[in-house]
């Protein structure tokens, strides 16, 4: 005797995920959304919109407050800055996972040795590159200063000039696990692409360039698409490695919308304001990946 037809058996097992999903996953979003129209100080008692317990006060007014603030463009401008630079990751990944696909006898050992930047935190990464930028005693400091490249009562001093200075040593420090993560996704694709296509292509007689242009890079378009949506997601989310290289600083040059967010919800316990933040960036991220999506759609049709 069964206890339900068949048409409800996939319900039944995807019950339990469907719920977990909504409870960590849409439920906090929805929650963050309501919090963005509040006042809320994350300590008195469960918020009411702000147009409600001041009817004075507009709903919006935290976004208001948001969009005229001189940080959050500044934020704002960091992470577009990190959407582009960060973009260099796919391409290294790409060109090492070429690279590797080559069978040989170091391959291996080397893409281990590539590969476990990804094991490690963030902070673990962002503490280590603090110690090799480290302004007067940091190993970069340390190695110009042995190579007579710089005088020795001067400093590198990538990490406390303003500008862009900051940001690149930032970028640059996200830069080096994210390229492993781009390079085991390509590889993954690069396995999976039939060899007949590639005889085929030789046998017609083009050459490498070609090969890679017309040939591979059309076919890896699915890996390529995952790629670039976790790289996106990745630049508008920069928080742990800001976080623990500079926090923002020097004069909140390097300060992101993620770390923004978290210094106004758990520094200056404004959760509302925070929010705000939240359902701006959230807002972006959504924005740029249906952009994205829509243009390889468009570029299929």
């Amino acid at each position: 005797m069964k206890l339900f037809d068949d048409s409800k058996s996939p319900w039944v097992f995807l019950a339990p995920s469907l719920v977990l999903y909504g409870l960590y996953v849409l439920f906090p979003i929805v929650f963050t959304f309501y919090l963005s129209v509040t006042a809320w100080d994350g300590i008195s008692s469960f918020p009411l919109p702000m147009c409600i317990t001041s009817p004075e006060t507009s709903c919006l007014s935290n976004f208001t407050e948001l969009f005229e603030a001189e940080l959050f463009w500044k934020s704002f401008t960091n992470n577009l800055l990190w959407l582009v630079f960060f973009g260099i990751s796919p391409l290294f990944g790409l060109f090492l996972a070429l690279f590797f696909h080559v069978k040989s006898n170091f391959a291996s050992p080397l893409k281990t040795l590539l590969f476990m930047p990804m094991v490690f935190s963030l902070i673990v990464v962002g503490m280590i590159w603090s110690w090799f930028l480290q302004p007067g005693f940091g190993l970069v400091d340390t190695v110009l200063h042995l190579l007579k490249l710089l005088p020795p009562d001067q400093e590198f001093g990538l990490m406390t000039e303003l500008g862009l200075a900051p940001n690149a040593g930032v970028i640059l420090a996200a830069i080096w696990p994210h390229s492993a993560y781009c390079m085991i996704l390509y590889l993954a694709g690069l396995s999976n692409l039939p060899k007949n296509v590639f005889e085929a292509a030789l046998i017609d007689g083009a050459n490498r360039w070609q090969l890679l242009w017309h040939v591979i890079l059309p076919m890896l378009k699915p890996a390529t698409i995952i790629v670039v949506i976790v790289t996106m997601i990745g630049a508008l989310r920069a928080f742990d490695i800001v976080a623990i290289m500079t926090n923002g600083g020097p004069a909140n040059s390097t300060n992101t919308l993620a770390l923004y967010m978290y210094q106004e919800t758990f520094v200056n316990f404004r959760y509302g304001y925070g929010a705000s933040i939240a359902v701006v960036l959230f807002m972006i991220s959504v924005g740029l990946i249906l952009a994205y999506l829509r243009q390889i759609k468009k570029g299929e049709t």
